[in-house]
């Protein structure tokens, strides 16, 4: 029994402390204080902030950890691959963690690697409307305001005319706790995304998959859904995909690739040293019909993953996403999970508050399901979706947010 140093105690590293529980060993669980509904799964519980390597690299020596990870955000690499540079376990390094979490770094690598992305400038964040317009007509509208410190999609915005500067650099200075942020050239074109996972630097799956976003200025990832792409689109995403891994130094584990196709060509928008939200595991599981989180765990250890040929098994995945705000008095009905509904399940119940849906985090539940072809799957999802009742303060059931499929 190895006792493993989880970072993060959000929804998105249940699954992960399961899985460590599944396989016999024991899960740390490291977080801030607050309402994190990991923290009931942990065997042990570390209040601590996960942007602290110094800290944690204590609390992991001290329990003899022997594997650090995280799951769903980008927030705590930098710490894991502080740790693990330090203790000499599998996983990324040091620069590694701030290269991939630290958007200009992270252009900058991939544009000395030669990879394709975006045109972008770094601009003060306490820069004039008139200096973001000047940089922004360099490039050419539309453009993308981006923290470089964030993720979800917090700080990230559109801008297609002058008139929107300032509500857009509001956004920003209202996110980022950095004096810099990034102004780069918004691509039009369809963003897809890919999942990655390495071992000793080789490419051990590759699998692309299409998004299911929020309707807006700015797309939100609402779901995904697999199989995505001919051949050619592909053996593109996973050449370019490689090459950016390659380029902040990610060597190990599962990596995580946002892309857009724009004029016949993939260019890469941004890439995380960890596997992707969103249910994007749950589809890798099912696409290769294996234990997803159990290759992520057992990389961590060291030990060695075989990972299956992929299937042609199709799947459609959505968080539950509030199309409004208020309290939840009861949850009448919730789908069964059965035949192709694989998953259906809340984050919330009777007494919680929810936010209509704008970041990530505003979620309250989950749904995936499977088909012969994916507009089986996709059907079995909103027929799920349409059989929960849950009823509000307001006295109206709630409702949910359309996503868009690109």
């Amino acid at each position: 029994m190895a006792n493993i140093l989880v970072l993060g105690a959000g929804v998105y590293q249940i699954p992960v402390i399961e899985c460590i529980h599944r396989l016999g060993h024991r899960a740390i669980v490291a977080s801030i204080p607050g309402n994190y509904p990991g923290f009931a799964y942990a065997d042990e519980v570390v209040y601590e902030d996960t942007r602290h390597g110094k800290e944690l690299l204590e609390v992991a020596r001290d329990r003899n950890v022997k594997a650090v990870l995280t799951a769903g955000t980008d927030v705590a690499i930098p710490a894991m691959g502080y740790i693990c540079e330090h203790l000499g376990l599998p996983g990324i390094d040091a620069r590694t963690g701030v290269l991939s979490t630290t958007k200009i770094d992270m252009k900058r690598a991939f544009m000395d690697a030669g990879v394709s992305t975006a045109e972008f400038y770094t601009v003060p964040v306490d820069a004039s409307e008139r200096d973001c317009l000047e940089v922004s007509e360099r490039i050419g509208f539309p453009v993308i305001f981006k923290a470089v410190d964030s993720s979800g999609s917090r700080g990230c915005v559109c801008v297609t005319e002058p008139a929107q500067m300032r509500d857009a650099l509001d956004e920003v200075r209202g996110v980022t706790s950095n004096d810099h942020f990034i102004i780069e050239k918004y691509l039009v074109g369809i963003e897809f995304g890919m999942q990655l996972f390495l071992q000793h630097g080789e490419l051990k799956l590759a699998m692309t998959h299409g998004d299911y976003v929020s309707p807006g200025a700015t797309s939100v990832p609402m779901g995904h859904y697999v199989p995505y792409g001919d051949d050619e689109l592909i053996a593109s995403a996973t050449s370019e995909s490689l090459k950016a891994a390659r380029a902040v130094g990610i060597g190990e584990g599962a990596v995580n690739v946002d892309a857009i196709l724009c004029d016949g060509k993939v260019y890469i928008i941004e890439i995380g040293a960890r596997a992707g939200a969103t249910l994007l595991p749950e589809l890798v599981c099912v696409r290769y019909g294996f234990d997803y989180y159990q290759a992520i765990v057992d990389c961590a250890l060291g030990n060695e993953v075989a990972v299956p040929a992929q299937t042609n098994a199709c799947s459609a995945a959505m968080v539950l996403c509030p199309n409004r705000a208020g309290t939840i008095v009861s949850v009448d009905h919730m789908p069964k999970v059965a035949g192709d509904v694989r998953i259906a399940s809340l984050d919330k119940g009777a007494g919680d508050q929810v936010r209509r849906f704008h970041v990530g985090p505003d979620r309250i539940g989950q749904i995936l399901a499977v088909g012969n072809t994916l507009e089986e799957a996709e059907r079995t999802l909103h027929a799920a979706q349409d059989e929960i009742v849950i009823s509000m303060d307001d006295g109206a059931p709630l409702d949910w947010l359309e996503p868009k499929r690109v």
